[in-house]
């Protein structure tokens, strides 16, 4: 008997209004943010925030509306600047160097993404997107959150290396708050380790339960020895000991 499982019935209608939240949360995340803060690259591995938000759009364009008859696409240029790493779709503007792209500023990224949202909301809503569509749409959406993700912690080194330690929200911060660094050499709280019994255990992610990239299926027996699991996180000193 085969391990494969057939994916889950999409919701058209479900995934519209997950694509309109998933959306605006990402616009959300950058609104505390300058428009100078979202070109900073304070490092090869950070991209700008404007670039996220502009390559999320990208994706939803270049997997999903370039295929639909009639759609026009918003600046061809785009293509070249906002790709990460599809090598099949085509050459992609140097990671390291994303810092360095000021134009389209932060407004025109927005009615990029904007141009892009009301494009696809009208096809979903007119049936135009069938089964393989709602599909990539899910993708794309996983994809999005990834890179909400990637906006706090990549904003969160450009903050840090600004002398004045910006707080990311100044909402969240009471005025003149200055960040409180850890008290150097503090004991940590003793470490103790949990025994587990062995045996056979499932692993992979069931279909059946809504969305999973595909190396985490199919699901599948596995066998697992007697172990142990610390009850907290190895600290900065004991991973220096152990170095």
């Amino acid at each position: 008997m085969s391990s494969l499982q057939e994916p889950p019935q999409l919701d058209p209608t479900r995934l519209a209004a997950q694509y309109a939240t998933v959306r605006r949360f990402s616009e959300r995340l950058a609104e505390p943010l300058s428009p100078e803060d979202c070109a900073m690259q304070s490092m090869p591995d950070v991209s700008p925030t404007r670039w996220h938000l502009a390559h999320t759009t990208w994706f939803f364009e270049t997997f999903l509306l370039k295929s639909q008859a009639g759609y026009r696409v918003y600046d061809e240029r785009f293509e070249y600047l906002f790709n990460s790493y599809y090598n099949a779709v085509g050459q992609q503007f140097p990671r390291h160097r994303r810092g360095q792209i000021s134009r389209p500023g932060l407004a025109e990224t927005m009615q990029y993404r904007h141009y892009v949202d009301q494009q696809l909301c009208e096809r979903l809503a007119n049936g135009d997107c069938g089964p393989a569509a709602w599909a990539i749409l899910q993708l794309g959406l996983q994809h999005e959150q990834q890179h909400q993700e990637l906006m706090l912690t990549d904003i969160k080194h450009v903050l840090f290396g600004n002398p004045l330690y910006p707080a990311y929200d100044q909402s969240l911060a009471a005025d003149g708050d200055v960040p409180q660094r850890s008290q150097a050499g503090a004991t940590p709280r003793a470490l103790q380790w949990q025994s587990f019994a062995g045996g056979i255990s499932e692993a992979g992610w069931p279909a059946a339960d809504g969305f999973s990239f595909d190396n985490e299926q199919p699901r599948h027996s596995v066998l697992l020895q007697p172990h142990q699991i610390a009850t907290r996180c190895v600290s900065n000193g004991e991973y220096l000991d152990f170095v």
